[in-house]
């Protein structure tokens, strides 16, 4: 009897503890929408324009995601202007969070110039930061101002170090960039003509190196684990490695180890959107602007990863987008680069998504996709596979030159943020991140 009574009482105690942890959330999503209202009615601007639906706090899927996920959010923006509001949210949102700040503020006064990298001044910020990350915080907030590149690559090169993704959030208040109404809402009293001045070095987009789909850890892994198992089952098929080793460049073909070959392997799983080269290629600045990115900016996405590849080149999975994913993919990347590229593949939009998993000796990941195309293309125009392979998770169809691609009979999940790429300039990442 007694038992019973204990584990009514325990059931009693996680029903309570349940309910309270929803009524915090309630709490908080009643807050958001007070901030909106406030937006609405407080600075008499026009509320058709107002979005502040951030999605790690609005959206289901993502909230859960993130709760899993390992998130680093740099707040960004001018002084006044609500970042440390929306981090105390956040922080509040997400229960055992971390937050990275000044323990006395007022004694940091916003910085522009290059000093505000200086590794004296953001000393305790960093300190607690790495604490953060050896605890293995799933979610931790880095509020200042952070309107200096020099700074905004130290900490998204600490996270992606450390295994993070990185988010860089602004506050969508509807008076961010209105100096006249931050010089009233700063707390270190700064003038119209100091915030104006911050303003003109401040640029509202931060444009990444490509933007894109970040595998949370535990699908980085299981990706992984499917590719090392891929290679060892395309290692123990004696017709596949004979043709394979016939087009690729090795010392020693009798002695052909597959996985030494596919050794330079991308240390940041993702699947590529728009490759933007910091704002240099085409149409970048528009894509980072647009409607569809502003608002899917860290949100949570389950992608289908519905075949592996090979080729003498790269070792890739191909992902299949659906009509939510398919918005921020933009139109003409499914055309072949290489030596065709004056010709225009005939297929859908979204064909060139794929993930890179390795990378032969000497080639850059980008050809990955490329590699993709170019199959996907003798799919469509009818050519028979040379000769096929009974795989664990499929049949392997092998179209020539070593081109092979397994089509799963179940499709892989992976989690993933969608978010930007920020390494430094000169780029020395490029390669190994993979687009």
């Amino acid at each position: 009897m007694e038992s019973k009574l204990e584990t009514i009482q325990q059931n009693l105690n996680f029903i309570d503890k349940k309910l309270s942890e929803l009524k915090k959330e309630m709490e908080l999503r009643n807050r958001l929408l007070f901030m909106e209202i406030r937006n609405l009615t407080t600075m008499g601007s026009k509320p058709s324009k107002v979005k502040s639906n951030f999605p790690f706090l609005r959206d289901d899927g993502t909230v859960k995601t993130i709760k899993e996920a390992h998130t680093v959010f740099i707040l960004r923006g001018l002084p006044g202007s609500g970042k440390s509001t929306l981090g105390k949210v956040i922080t509040d949102f997400y229960h055992g969070s971390s937050a990275c700040t000044f323990p006395e503020p007022l004694k940091f006064p916003p910085r522009v110039d290059e000093d505000e990298a200086d590794p004296e001044r953001y000393a305790q910020v960093d300190e607690e930061l790495k604490r953060s990350f050896k605890e293995n915080k799933n979610v931790i907030v880095v509020d200042d101002n952070h309107l200096s590149a020099k700074r905004l690559d130290r900490l998204t090169s600490l996270a992606r170090d450390n295994d993070y993704i990185a988010l860089i959030v602004s506050p969508k208040t509807l008076w961010r960039n209105d100096c006249e109404k931050l010089a009233k809402q700063n707390q270190w009293k700064l003038s119209v003509e100091q915030l104006s001045s911050m303003k003109q070095s401040f640029r509202a987009y931060i444009i990444p190196y490509f933007f894109g789909w970040f595998l949370l850890r535990r699908s980085a892994r299981e990706m992984r684990e499917k590719a090392e198992d891929f290679l060892n089952q395309l290692s123990n098929s004696e017709v596949f490695l004979k043709e394979f080793v016939s087009y690729v460049e090795c010392q020693s073909k009798e002695k052909f180890d597959l996985q030494e070959y596919f050794q330079k392997r991308p240390r940041v799983l993702h699947c590529t959107t728009k490759f933007c080269n910091y704002g240099k290629d085409p149409g970048c600045e528009a894509y980072a602007e647009s409607e569809a990115v502003e608002d899917s900016y860290s949100k949570a996405y389950t992608l289908n990863v519905v075949a592996l590849f090979v080729t003498p080149r790269t070792l890739g999975a191909r992902v299949l987008l659906n009509k939510h994913q398919e918005v921020l993919w933009p139109k003409g990347q499914e055309r072949d680069e290489g030596e065709d590229s004056t010709e225009k593949a005939d297929l859908p939009l979204g064909s060139r998504a794929h993930i890179t998993l390795a990378c032969a000796p000497g080639v850059k990941a980008v050809q990955t996709g490329l590699d993709l195309l170019q199959i996907l293309k003798l799919i469509e125009e009818g050519k028979q596979p040379t000769f096929q392979v009974d795989l664990q998770k499929g049949q392997l169809c092998c179209y020539g030159e070593g081109q092979c691609i397994l089509n799963l009979t179940k499709p892989i999940e992976v989690k993933t943020i969608f978010s930007g790429f920020y390494p430094k300039k000169p780029e020395p990442f490029a390669e190994s991140a993979g687009c």
